[in-house]
């Protein structure tokens, strides 16, 4: 029993570094956000618990050169879920007067153009699934730093055009879907690659170091090098295109919302000039 114990905690990293992150953005967001509504202060905390989750729960340990399915989950939470409520949390009003700033609104329209995110969010998860830098970014604590900052920052940058909180760098609704929908189709094909290919997508992965003594107990339950990359390969290609498909739906609904409210057009004619008009 107290193997068991042992085993739990040690699957757990509460003093994950990522704290320092979590904290330093609560008290950026609570400074800068003042009187945002629920919703967008629920947000937020979704953000922060996915990012928690990441690192503090068994997916950060697992994640660390043993399971190539968890490095998965994790990359998808940096890159999809974390930014999305990020963005989700901001005020639009905060948000609109910061970027009423020519400097901000400059950059805010360069990251709002669809290819520059549409490449960063999809460049960066193929790029780091090459076998040499999965591999690398794994083993070298310092590079796996970099590669996580990177799949958070292009994050932002890929659901910007999207859900960006100053509504006038929101793409157009059409090319919103296609954006969306292709993404869809390269995370597929991604996944299609990982689950089929008979290379180790992740060298580190196929031969873990057992520095916590759980590896004979994960090949117990199945989960060996073959299957656990299966699993990975599926894991890219079936959650992000459900979330891209519903991102799909929100715009779908946006837009009709915005066609509905619309209002008529008021007529200006008074009943002598109708009178005049008639003659």
């Amino acid at each position: 029993m107290s193997s068991y114990f042992d085993l739990t905690s040690e699957l757990w990293k509460w003093n994950s570094p990522v704290w320092l992150l979590v904290f330093t953005l609560a008290g950026l967001y609570f400074r800068f956000q003042r009187g945002a509504t629920g919703k967008r202060v629920a947000a937020f905390t979704a953000a922060m618990l996915a990012l928690t989750f990441a690192y503090v729960s068994p997916i950060g340990v697992l994640s660390d050169g043993y399971l190539f399915s968890a490095h998965v989950i994790q990359h998808l939470l940096l890159l999809l879920i974390v930014p999305l409520f990020l963005l989700l949390s901001l005020s639009e009003s905060a948000m609109e007067s910061l970027f009423s700033r020519p400097l901000m609104n400059r950059l805010g329209s360069v990251i709002a153009v669809p290819f520059l995110g549409w490449l960063s969010g999809l460049g960066v998860m193929w790029f780091w699934h090459i076998p040499s830098f999965c591999n690398a970014s794994t083993v070298n604590y310092s590079l796996g730093i970099f590669r996580d900052a990177t799949f958070l920052l292009a994050g932002l940058a890929f659901w910007w055009p999207v859900f960006s909180p100053v509504k006038r760098y929101h793409l157009n609704p059409s090319v919103a879907v296609a954006y969306l929908f292709s993404a869809c189709l390269a995370c597929t094909l991604l996944g299609i690659y990982i689950t089929f290919t008979v290379i180790s997508v992740c060298p580190a992965f196929a031969s873990p170091v057992d520095r916590i003594g759980i590896l004979n107990l994960l090949y117990d339950q199945g989960l060996t090098p073959a299957t656990d990359q299966r699993l990975g390969g599926l894991l890219m290609w079936v959650p992000p295109c459900s979330l891209y498909v519903t991102a799909i739906m929100v715009v779908l609904k946006r837009w009709y919302t915005d066609i509905a409210y619309v209002p008529a057009p008021q007529s200006t004619a008074t009943p002598g000039s109708l009178r005049e008009a008639h003659q």
